[in-house]
């Protein structure tokens, strides 16, 4: 059953990478079992899960929301995993009341989706919803992780409150070593994503050449597709793109960590130029009203366009 949405999401490519790789049981089970650590997910069997396709039903949801949704039957229970992909840089402080909003028009769908004569009964009861949150973001994450911490005077009204917790997995806060010594796709794809600086991307991607060659083929396509799309999202030149992903393929370990040294540096005296225009631009703004625009140009370097440009956004 899917639960349609009015609007169109716009998803982002990082969205996207990871929905892929969640969206087979098996990454999602290994995922459970591996880095949420519930005692009964232990128990869980890949064939009870159930994927249910979604797309939020407010029209008023005007952001691009990723999730993945899995329904289980756990012994006499029924159970929503509600994955919320928060591939973001900056920490919504508004979670807890996106994810009642999110949960409630979920469990309004299971309970519109129940036959009345079902639902009317004494025994009937709405299923359990596991609320998690894949986080990436370089600031640590400080939002409520309750939802009775996100109302105002809480401490008052004790057990008397709407509440929930959710699981937050923090990827750039895990145990590397945890993460590094396993082969699974979702470990590698986690250390490359948590990749700092250029050595330790040049190691990580040379580490995942090598553990890919022991992967399912539809493992390793999974793989390329989101080294390509997502990894190397930041590299515009499409050529160099390639043969970084053909050397990977090949398992060149010489020329892929090569192809990067020499991308990573070209990528840093892009910035370091920019950098350089950029505080020129400044200089040269804080001098508007002294100096003429013919030496602005020579003392700033900059062109006869970019000073016009200066002058009429200061004029705004």
């Amino acid at each position: 059953m899917d639960i349609e949405n009015k609007t169109e999401p716009i998803e982002q490519p990082h969205d996207k990478g990871y929905k892929r790789i969640f969206l087979k049981k098996r990454n999602f089970i290994y995922f459970l079992r591996k880095y949420i650590q519930v005692d009964w997910i232990n128990d869980i069997d890949e064939n009870d899960l159930v994927p249910i396709k979604t797309k939020h039903i407010s029209a008023d949801f005007t952001q691009t929301e990723s999730d993945v949704i899995y329904k289980l039957k756990f012994q006499d229970r029924e159970i929503i995993f509600y994955t919320l992909l928060e591939l973001q840089s900056t920490v919504d402080y508004t979670m807890p009341f996106r994810l009642l909003k999110y949960m409630v028009a979920l469990l309004n769908w299971v309970f519109e989706d129940t036959p009345q004569n079902v639902r009317e009964l004494a025994s009937y009861r709405l299923p359990v919803i596991f609320p998690i949150i894949l986080y990436n973001g370089a600031n640590s994450w400080t939002a409520a992780k309750s939802f009775k911490e996100y109302s105002k005077g809480f401490e008052s009204f004790g057990e008397y409150l709407i509440d929930f917790k959710y699981v937050l997995f923090d990827l750039n806060r895990r145990d590397a070593e945890t993460i590094e010594t396993a082969k699974q796709l979702l470990d590698i794809v986690f250390r490359l994503d948590s990749t700092q600086g250029r050595t330790d991307m040049i190691n990580a991607a040379a580490a995942a050449s090598e553990q890919s060659k022991q992967m399912s083929d539809d493992d390793k396509e999974d793989l390329y597709d989101w080294i390509e799309h997502i990894w190397l999202t930041k590299v515009t030149d499409k050529s160099k793109k390639s043969q970084i992903l053909d050397n990977f393929r090949k398992g060149d370990k010489e020329r892929m960590e090569s192809g990067l040294s020499i991308l990573m540096q070209k990528e840093r005296e892009e910035a370091k130029l920019e950098g350089i225009k950029e505080e020129k631009i400044t200089r040269a703004k804080s001098l508007l009203d002294v100096l003429d625009i013919e030496t602005i140009i020579k003392k700033f370097e900059l062109t006869d366009e970019e000073v016009t440009l200066l002058k009429l956004k200061e004029a705004k």
